[in-house]
């Protein structure tokens, strides 16, 4: 049975805009010239953390599984967007890092792989208009 999701976005003011989900958690949106003040993160870049978190969750349950639960987990995303609108990404280059009692390389590099490819339901997305690549490091 397909899940639902709800969400609203209000006008707070300017270009500054709020959403939130069925359960009332939300996050602020914003849109401004460079030389102005934002109170917010704009749609793209949450776009990209929503892909960054989702994929995190992913490897941390992977991994726990695994018995190889991790101190540090963390993501950086950069995305390019084409310079037509929609102004879509057309590349995302992914760098997972990690630290954890007994992870290795190989360890988070399987759990990456199965979230890119099998989990995560925002890359599942974003993998088809963009080229998604991913890497993977260690921390010492």
């Amino acid at each position: 049975m397909p899940t639902e999701v709800i969400a609203n976005v209000s006008l707070v003011e300017d270009m500054h805009f709020r959403g939130v989900n069925s359960r009332g958690m939300g996050a602020d949106f914003d849109s401004k010239p460079a030389d102005q003040p934002i109170a917010g993160a704009t749609p793209m870049e949450i776009v990209l953390q929503a892909a960054g978190s989702c994929s995190l969750m992913d490897i941390a349950f992977i991994l726990r599984k695994r018995r190889l639960p991790p101190e540090i987990l963390e993501v950086s995303l950069k995305g390019v967007k084409r310079d037509e609108h929609p102004k879509i990404y057309e590349t995302i280059e992914v760098v997972y890092r990690a630290k954890g009692p007994g992870l290795t390389i190989e360890e988070l590099e399987k759990a990456a792989k199965l979230s890119m490819t099998t989990y995560c339901s925002v890359f599942g997305m974003l993998q088809k208009v963009a080229e998604v690549t991913y890497k993977c490091e260690i921390l010492a």
